[in-house]
């Protein structure tokens, strides 16, 4: 039953899922909305009003630039040691583990503790994007929805809707969002798992269109954008700048991480630390704390800052190093989406003092910047471009979002340590590999000793005892030079003694099959398998060539799918 369960859910699980997509959207916009609101009202409560955290940090005294950080991680991180003190709930708390690699349950305890600890970390200015904490509850939303309504075999489906619709609700980005799930998460696009994603991506953004909240994030206001030839020729150092900044800043980001793990503090203490290294920042750059969104809006419309551009970008990296290298909980999505756009207005603003005709425009190649970093970090480019193109709404972006993106990703592949924003990408990226290196295996070092063999002088009757010992259909015949000869069917054998019972005591080198599948060392298991597919046989033969068919021994069928399963797990 159980297998039959699951079979059930490769198929046809995307119909009720699909049911429930559009009341799960309209949910997970509501529960983001919530969560937006939440944050807002603590900005007023706070800080006086719900201007952006950029522009109250650039009016709040030094003091407290340096002090508020550090008490909103400090908070941030009690939260999360009190979670780690509860009973561990069954599930996953990353929405990405719970559908890729779990069975779509999240916790919702913990899910609202790490939820309210991300709140914290954002409404004191940490350097993090409130996208984490969004997308986690809106998939908590379709998580529980899931439990509800839906049977097991429909759970992760469900959960990937919630996700898919907080992503649009945070973005509007619907079309984005549902390949960003498809893309990343689940690891397939196919139209059956994309109808429940779009649905609930379209229902979460009619929802935030009717509470007032639509529109596209970035839209270049009264602009026609064009290229011209200065703009399309920074395509290219543009992508290969992101690609070449992108894995050093993954790997900043996880080295940051060991070193405050290896402080001799609490967690609490270390987040602290780290939220007053990031307030210290934000004393001469203030444009560092919050997600990044203000800053992304100065450089697209050409709005001066504090100090230049290059000065920010550095700054930016730096305080998100300190915050999410501490422990915060939240996303890097938008952190990342400035970092891009400085990336693009850098080198724009480069290209001026290049003895080269035309004026780059800034606010373009800022976007472009956006979807080339988002691609090289991802490891997503399809869901880098979409989700850049629907936050302006500009077609014209396309083509060379395209390129930029395209770029970005063949140049951060090529690195020595190639990884990803999301874990669960690297985690496939491995299984996949071990998939792949296991497949071109020859066949030669997965071979073992044939445990029953015949030679061309042993009788049937010896046949028909050895085939009674080791329940096989074939056993095969190997000469004295150690050549395979042929194989020896039971059926034959039965055949042969049924008519012919003074047959007993006949050589089997008069009943063997020649032509007998045998495959040679040289090929990889792969193709192996492809035979094995093709053949109802479970021992193969491998020889070391097909001329000289020197036995070295057996391959069996059931071990290579057993262990090919293993690792698709």
């Amino acid at each position: 039953m159980r297998k039959r369960s699951l079979r059930w859910w490769r198929r046809d699980a995307v119909l009720p899922a699909a049911l429930l997509a559009i009341p799960i959207g309209v949910l997970a916009a509501l529960v983001t909305n919530l969560f937006r609101m939440s944050i807002d009202f603590l900005d007023t409560t706070l800080l006086g009003s719900q201007a952006d955290i950029t522009v109250h940090f650039a009016q709040l005294p030094v003091e407290w630039r340096l002090l508020l950080p550090a008490l909103g991680a400090l908070v941030a991180g009690l939260l999360l040691w009190w979670d780690r003190r509860l009973p561990v709930e069954s599930g996953n708390n990353d929405y990405m583990d719970a559908v890729a690699e779990g069975d779509g349950r999240i916790p919702l305890r913990s899910s609202i503790l790490r939820s309210l600890s991300s709140l914290s970390s954002i409404v004191t200015g940490g350097s993090i994007g409130r996208e984490g904490a969004m997308v986690q509850l809106a998939a908590l939303s379709g998580s529980l929805t899931g439990r509800r309504w839906a049977d097991l075999t429909t759970l992760r489906l469900c959960t990937a809707c919630g996700a898919a619709a907080g992503l649009a609700s945070v973005y509007h980005t619907p079309l984005a969002g549902a390949m960003f799930v498809a893309e990343v998460v689940l690891g397939s696009i196919t139209v059956e798992g994309l109808i429940p994603l779009f649905a609930s991506a379209a229902a979460a953004t009619f929802t935030m269109h009717a509470l007032g909240n639509g529109g596209a994030p970035f839209a270049l206001v009264q602009r026609a954008p064009v290229f011209d030839g200065l703009d399309l020729m920074l395509l290219l150092p543009i992508g290969i700048m992101a690609g070449l900044l992108g894995p050093p800043f993954l790997m900043l980001l996880a080295r940051s991480r060991r070193l405050f793990a290896a402080l001799p503090w609490p967690l609490p203490l270390r987040m602290a630390f780290g939220g007053l290294l990031m307030g210290a920042i934000t004393i001469v750059v203030p444009e560092v704390c919050g997600n990044g969104y203000a800053p992304i809006l100065s450089i697209l419309h050409d709005a001066s800052m504090s100090v230049p551009v290059a000065w920010v970008l550095v700054a930016k990296i730096t305080a998100t190093l300190l915050i999410v290298g501490s422990g915060a909980v939240g996303g890097i999505f938008t952190p990342s989406l400035f970092i891009g756009a400085a990336l693009g207005s850098v080198i724009a603003g480069a290209a001026q003092f290049l003895p080269l005709s035309g004026h780059a425009d800034t606010a373009l190649l800022a976007l472009v910047g956006m979807g080339a970093f988002m691609a090289a970090v991802s490891r997503a480019p399809l869901m880098a471009i979409l989700m850049v193109f629907e936050m302006t709404m500009d077609a014209t972006l396309l083509l060379p979002l395209m390129c930029g993106s395209v770029v970005a990703y063949a140049v951060s592949s090529l690195l020595p340590v190639p990884s990803s924003l999301y874990s669960v990408l690297d985690r496939r990226r491995l299984k996949l590999s071990e998939i792949r290196e296991y497949e071109g295996t020859p066949l030669a070092a997965l071979v073992r000793p044939p445990t029953q063999t015949l030679t061309p002088d042993d009788t049937l009757s010896d046949a028909l005892e050895n085939f009674r010992r080791g329940r096989r259909r074939y056993l095969h015949v190997i000469d004295a030079q150690g050549r395979f000869v042929g194989a020896l069917s039971l059926h034959r054998v039965y055949d042969v003694l049924y008519r012919t019972p003074a047959a007993s005591s006949s050589p089997v080198r008069d009943y063997v099959e020649a032509d007998f599948l045998v495959l040679p060392a040289d090929r990889t298991l792969a193709q192996a398998w492809d035979v094995l597919t093709q053949h109802p046989i479970e021992w193969l033969p491998v020889v070391d060539d097909l001329r000289q068919r020197h036995m070295l021994g057996v391959i069996s069928r059931r071990e290579i799918l057993s262990h090919a399963n293993e690792l698709r797990r």
